[in-house]
């Protein structure tokens, strides 16, 4: 799971279709703690509760970000870091000095992890339900994900540094080569490989730009470069998830060309990363925030990352199942956009949406979870 949401909201896509068929209104708790077996699956599009507050309301304000064991789903609600039950939304305790954050990623065993902010600056921090605080993780601002051991992905921004913690104890320091700078994490898998970016300059060149990062499990070298490298003033990669059998995905970038290209990458990543056939209404443009654990299914947001609506369509949130092309997840309303930010084995997708066109003067941003994603 990761942080897409940011990504997301700060840009627009497709014109999403009425599909009212498909929308409930909430998402039983059984519904969501129970796999539903296909023969009897139908899509829909779950609205949970939101936390009163001033953020209610605002870009990136609402994002279901990842799934737990059973009915438990984390984000943010509010501009507050989040947790859900079902369709009951729960608010993490934040610490003197903080006012705004995200819970990141959730495992198996119920450990949410994340980032919060406010006047005393930004930390990463983790937690369990029902404790009365949350635990700083030491040295970081953010926490991007969490692994079923235990191994909290994350770093710190101001300090170009990644890091990896267990048991609230900072346990190895991710080293890069030079040349790379601003060192981000985005990943972690159950065999401890890590994924991030980086800025990278050769030395020689006179431009720079991002490339993706793996520092495979079980190794304590520096990361290493995802294929294809491509230094110059208009291509940036950014991996985003990885699964447990290593794939990676995430995207490539061209500010040029209003380009974000969903691809991904095969352990051991000795070739280049394969770009997937987006949806059409968006030529093909759009970001891969997340993979399932074992599945391969992906989602994202189909989105013009520089484009402005009406002149182009709003964001539309996609699935993929593992191959051959995306498509589209059902949005709550007409114009309103919409993007996936997780995805679990049970093709349980869950992101934001929009209950009407925001460019408009209408519309609520509201946590959502697609059921049945696959259709």
């Amino acid at each position: 799971m990761r942080p897409g949401s940011s990504r997301a909201m700060a840009a627009t896509a497709l014109t999403a279709l009425a599909l009212g068929a498909l929308l409930t209104t909430a998402l039983p708790a059984a519904a969501a703690e129970d796999p539903v077996p296909a023969s009897r699956c139908t899509p829909a599009v779950h609205v949970l509760d939101r936390l009163p507050g001033a953020g209610t309301g605002s870009w990136g304000s609402e994002s279901v970000n990842d799934f737990g064991a059973g009915g438990l789903s984390v984000g943010r609600s509010a501009g507050l870091p989040a947790y859900w039950t079902g369709s009951t939304v729960h608010r993490v305790p934040l610490p003197s000095g903080y006012d705004s954050g995200s819970v990141a990623a959730v495992n198996h065993r119920g450990l949410m992890v994340g980032s919060i902010q406010g006047a005393v600056g930004a930390a990463a921090f983790s937690y369990r339900a029902g404790a009365p605080a949350v635990r700083i993780l030491p040295g970081g601002t953010y926490a991007a994900d969490v692994n079923d051991l235990g191994t909290v992905a994350g770093g710190n921004d101001s300090s170009d540094t990644a890091y990896l913690w267990h048991g609230g104890t900072l346990t190895r320091t991710l080293t890069v080569t030079p040349g790379h700078t601003r060192v981000h994490v985005s990943g972690i898998n159950s065999r401890g490989t890590v994924i991030g970016s980086s800025w990278y300059w050769d030395g020689v060149s006179d431009v720079s730009g991002s490339v993706g990062l793996v520092w495979p499990g079980g190794t304590t070298g520096p990361g290493r470069d995802l294929k294809p490298v491509e230094i110059n003033t208009d291509t940036d990669w950014h991996p985003s998830a990885i699964d447990n059998h290593g794939r990676v995905v995430g995207e490539r970038t061209s500010s040029h060309q209003d380009l974000a290209a969903e691809t991904y990458w095969d352990a051991p990543y000795t070739k280049d990363g394969v770009q997937i056939p987006g949806l059409p209404a968006h030529e093909g443009k759009g970001w891969l925030n997340d993979i399932s654990p074992s599945s391969g299914v992906a989602v994202g947001t189909a989105m013009f990352p520089y484009g402005i609506p009406p002149i182009t369509p709003v964001d539309q949130a996609q699935i993929w199942p593992g191959s051959g092309p995306l498509r589209a997840l059902p949005s709550l309303a007409p114009g309103g956009p919409a993007g996936a930010e997780a995805v679990n084995d049970d093709a349980r997708a869950g992101g934001w949406a929009y209950d009407g066109d925001p460019y408009d003067g209408a519309g609520t941003p509201h946590p959502v979870i697609w059921t049945c994603a696959l259709g």
